[in-house]
């Protein structure tokens, strides 16, 4: 992760913030995959916004609806990697992370799910907030870079 020496911070100071929000993608991937669609919108601000090809939600109640119409059945895992965070300040930062999602949508429920190419690859561009001590997601915009579809 990149130091960002103008923000007033210290060293340890920025790590703590860096560290925190590479927490908050951890979790995001984790509830998107054990189908925790409550702690995942509670992962985003009250007034969060999340930006998707073709749409775009507000607010953590319009998330969960999003997440609670997935399918059902499918087994995912979304793997979050290279994350840079940039500390803007104590109680905001911005990040970019590249997320690979695989899928299996015949997945029976019993043993491992066949692996299959990645369904796609996206870019996360994040707005991070710090809200009553925990970081959350203030906006959240996702490009699909590579897609299974294309």
């Amino acid at each position: 992760m990149i130091d960002a020496p103008h923000c007033g911070l210290s060293d340890a100071q920025v790590a703590t913030v860096q560290t925190a929000c590479a927490s908050v993608l951890a979790c995001y991937c984790h509830c998107a995959d054990s189908r925790d669609h409550a702690a995942f919108a509670e992962l985003f601000a009250p007034d969060g916004v999340w930006k998707r090809p073709g749409m775009v939600m507000r607010g953590r109640d319009e998330i969960r609806r999003f997440m609670d119409a997935r399918p059902t059945g499918h087994v995912t895992r979304h793997v979050c990697g290279s994350i840079h965070v940039e500390v803007i300040d104590q109680d905001h930062a911005r990040g970019l992370s590249y997320t690979t999602v695989y899928r299996d949508p015949a997945y029976g429920g019993t043993g491992p799910a066949k692996l299959v190419q990645p369904q796609m690859v996206v870019d996360y561009r994040d707005e991070f907030v710090r809200i009553d001590g925990r970081w959350h997601i203030g906006a959240r915009h996702t490009t699909v870079v590579f897609s299974d579809q294309a």
